[in-house]
């Protein structure tokens, strides 16, 4: 029997490598998972660096920077398995949000709330306000991409019109009611969990701004991908079969009790189950925001990693100034994701391909592969 320490941080989407190590579904690949919950995304990265951790659930983003040597040291990492497409959202100060509902938009609508965040930032700097401080989990994230993406659909230049900020999500709320921050980005639970406080509103799903975007991955370093093949291997079949118990609805009132207890999330499980049903409540008193690929987990091909999805993530980077574009970081960013491992492991899966680009944007620009790759360093 094969030991391996996973780490993971306490959000939903680290629901599959949970129910991996819990319900069986590792050990009938010869595997024992000793999960560690982890504090923040930058103790991920440095124990799979030193070898403290085996692999990690881990932020898509995180893998491709590490492995680019942006923002830290160099860390050669591979993703063999995508643990998650979507799952996060927008949340929004309860104050601020009641302000954009005084605009004249719909709030109903993604680009409707963009326009009316527009229009609330743009009327504090007439005012001589403090800008608003939005966070996300980690520089190198998706919910920093969503952000951006989220704040240009109404006008808003993110790198002057607001402050960025990064908070580790189980920081997120109290960091909310504290004042400290207007607005995060985050995955569930923590969207919910600033609800029910009564200290946020949720603005936009992220499902409805990317229809289809990379999140949590497992995250290995190269030299235990290149030691170890075949345990690898059975570790992703584990993670593949725990993900498609996790899919099925009828599992979400287990898997909703099994997320909630202490050593996991320590949180409650009616929470977790409407989040895994992807049915948020956006305020109190009964409102919601529901999306059907609110989180995905399995279907759809979900789970092999896609190597647009790292050109995407890559493209972020660049779009965001935290890299310089090269055709060279292009293919090496590329090469982290290894849906041939994937493949190698549990064989063909049938895979949707999102329009109109890789992510399946909802509105604003698209992305288009070839002219980003066809750009000049």
């Amino acid at each position: 029997m094969r030991r391996l320490a996973i780490g993971f941080i306490p959000l939903t989407d680290a629901a599959v490598l949970i129910a991996a190590a819990e319900r069986g579904f590792a050990m009938a690949e010869g595997i024992e998972i000793d999960l560690h919950r982890e504090v923040s995304w930058a103790n991920i990265r440095d124990k799979v660096n030193i070898g403290l951790l085996d692999g990690a659930h881990m932020l898509g983003p995180l893998a491709i920077a590490s492995s680019l040597g942006l923002g830290h040291v160099r860390v050669p990492l591979v993703v063999p398995f995508a643990l998650n497409l979507n799952g996060s959202a927008i949340t929004i100060d309860k104050h601020v949000y009641a302000a954009m509902g005084e605009v004249g938009e719909d709030l109903a609508s993604a680009p409707g709330a963009a326009r009316a965040l527009g229009k609330v930032v743009r009327q504090r700097r007439a005012e001589g306000r403090d800008p608003l401080t939005f966070a996300a989990v980690y520089a190198f994230s998706t919910h920093t991409y969503l952000i951006r993406h989220f704040l240009k659909g109404g006008g808003v230049d993110p790198d002057r019109d607001v402050r960025l900020v990064v908070v580790p999500p189980p920081f997120m709320v109290e960091s909310l009611r504290g004042g400290l921050i207007h607005s995060f980005s985050v995955g569930s639970p923590w969207n919910s969990v600033a609800v029910d406080a009564d200290v946020g509103r949720i603005a936009v799903l992220g499902a409805e701004v990317f229809g289809w975007v990379p999140e949590k991955v497992l995250g290995v370093h190269a030299r235990f991908a290149n030691a170890e093949p075949e345990v690898l291997h059975r570790l992703v079949r584990a993670l593949h079969a725990a993900a498609f118990w996790c899919e099925d609805p009828a599992n979400h009132e287990d898997l909703a009790r099994l997320l909630g207890e202490p050593r996991h999330l320590n949180l409650p499980a009616d929470v977790l189950r409407r989040t895994l049903d992807g049915r948020l409540h956006s305020a109190p008193g009964g409102a919601r925001r529901s999306h059907p690929d609110y989180l995905v987990l399995n279907r759809d091909g979900a789970n092999r990693p896609s190597i647009d999805h790292a050109l995407w993530i890559y493209s972020q980077i660049v779009e965001a100034g935290q890299g310089e574009f090269s055709p060279d970081a292009a293919r090496e960013a590329m090469s982290v994701y290894r849906p041939d491992i994937f493949d190698a492991a549990v064989g063909p899966v049938p895979v949707f391909r999102p329009q109109p680009d890789c992510v399946g944007t909802q509105f604003g620009a698209v992305f288009d592969q070839d002219a980003f790759l066809a750009r000049k360093a």
